[in-house]
């Protein structure tokens, strides 16, 4: 009987020898009353960031490129000035066609007068009236050549204006892809340099079919909103509506 007793005692020795476990804090718990009202439904996908459009700058006239007035990646405007393809021959062309029609417009008009005078000599029968007819056929011929001539001075300022290359639209610029000195001609198979116009920007993304419904239904009522988040440029763009 004595060996349970020792062992009784043991027991009770190692019990006492533990130290109290101090009670726990009391945790702080915030109260707020329940309210009812929309939560924000998340739609999360995928997507890939493209400009809105791209525009190959090419040249319309040929000849050599003088001078580049950007640098790869900046930014330009409508209208901006980038590229000077060599003016002189385009310049003289212009106003040897200038030239050319304010002579035939001289022609013109002083033939307008004779049969003018023609006309009124026939009528007193002076000249025939075979005269007066060919007084009158040279004229309208003659304004035939004005005409002509106008379209040539057209044309020529035309080119003359078409060699500084502008901006069609804005954006921004890719790699130069021709250099100053080399020979540019329209219709060349290597545009110029892009320009990418990212102002506003597309954003293409697919989503889910399960969601389809909710967001075809949320914009028609227009109270759709998408977010973009960007990532490296490893990763595609993931918009959230």
């Amino acid at each position: 009987m004595k060996l349970p007793c020792a062992l009784v005692l043991l027991v009770s020795l190692a019990a006492c020898g533990k130290p109290a476990v101090p009670p726990k804090p009391p945790v702080p718990v915030t109260v707020a009353t329940a309210i009812r009202g929309d939560a924000p439904y998340v739609v999360s996908a995928n997507g890939m960031v493209e400009p809105m459009q791209a525009v190959s700058v090419q040249s319309q006239v040929g000849g050599v490129l003088k001078s580049v007035h950007f640098r790869e990646g900046d930014e330009v405007t409508t209208g901006q000035v980038l590229f000077e393809v060599d003016p002189v021959p385009y310049r003289a062309a212009a106003q040897q066609a200038r030239a050319v029609l304010a002579r035939d417009r001289a022609q013109a008009d002083n033939a307008t007068r004779d049969a003018e005078r023609y006309a009124a000599l026939a009528q007193k029968d002076f000249v025939t009236r075979s005269q007066a007819d060919q007084a009158t056929a040279n004229a309208a011929a003659l304004r035939a050549v004005v005409e002509a001539d106008q379209a040539n001075v057209e044309t020529a300022q035309f080119n003359l204006d078409n060699a500084t290359i502008r901006a069609p639209v804005s954006g921004k610029t890719g790699s130069l892809l021709v250099r100053q000195g080399n020979l540019v001609r329209p219709g060349a198979s290597t545009p110029l340099v892009v320009i990418n116009q990212i102002h506003p920007i597309l954003v293409r993304f697919a989503v889910p079919e399960r969601e389809l419904a909710l967001v075809q239904r949320y914009s028609r009522a227009g109270e759709l909103t998408a977010t973009m988040q960007l990532r490296p440029a490893a990763a595609p763009a993931k918009p959230t509506l």
